[in-house]
């Protein structure tokens, strides 16, 4: 099924717990590939460069890496390839933790036996992000979305490159963000990222209005706080 801004919001899982270093906003999204494949999109400079961004370092533990169309960089703290990658997120001053899961998804057999007797199983694997931020003025201002909305906008990066890896996405990209869809999908998804904000147990009032003053900066507008 091909991804879209619409299929984006419920297939992908957001939750907001509270750790020890802060606050965690996690996604989760199941992919038809083999994890192998998700790995190689996740860690391999050539295919981040066609869907979310330049990227130069080494996967190994130990091993440094940079963003720098995002003007970010970190630590790599533990890699278990394909099924794992711990973290650090360098931006400017800030450095916040961030696990990377990729698990293969057991499916059920189909109705239908292939010519061996035995039913086909389907291919699919559960991604998940989990981004450590801390409990300061930022978070108090803007929750969970200012994380969420840009990590949902990589997820549906992902699946469409998942799709076709040869496209080169980030031009349609770019132009889907300046659209007025674009600007819908960010609105939606702060919404999103305020519901998981309260099933998490925070007041109702202050999550709503950091998710909208998310969205409005992110989109350059003014907050209509009421």
């Amino acid at each position: 099924m091909t991804a879209t801004p619409q299929s984006q919001l419920t297939d992908v899982t957001r939750t907001v717990t509270t750790a020890r270093e802060g606050h965690v906003v996690s996604l989760a999204q199941t992919f038809e590939v083999h994890p192998e494949e998700l790995w190689s999109a996740l860690t391999i400079g050539s295919h981040l460069e066609v869907w979310f961004g330049r990227a130069s370092g080494e996967v190994v533990e130990g091993g440094h890496y940079e963003l720098p169309d995002m003007e970010t960089r970190g630590t790599v703290l533990a890699a278990e390839e394909p099924r794992r990658l711990l973290l650090t997120w360098e931006f400017g001053k800030s450095s916040n933790g961030m696990e990377l899961l990729v698990e293969p998804v057991e499916q059920e057999q189909s109705e239908t036996a292939g010519e061996s007797g035995t039913a086909a199983q389907p291919v699919a694997t559960r991604f998940t992000l989990r981004h450590t931020v801390p409990a300061d003025a930022h978070w108090q201002t803007f929750g969970p979305a200012a994380t969420g909305c840009g990590w949902d906008a990589a997820m549906y990066a992902l699946a469409l490159h998942l799709e076709d890896p040869s496209t080169d996405l980030l031009p349609r990209l770019s132009l889907f963000a300046a659209s007025p869809e674009g600007a819908e999908f960010t609105r939606a998804t702060a919404h999103a990222w305020f519901e998981a904000h309260v099933a998490s147990g925070a007041d109702k009032k202050p999550a709503r209005k950091a998710s909208v003053r998310t969205a409005a900066f992110y989109l350059g507008e003014e907050p209509e706080l009421s």
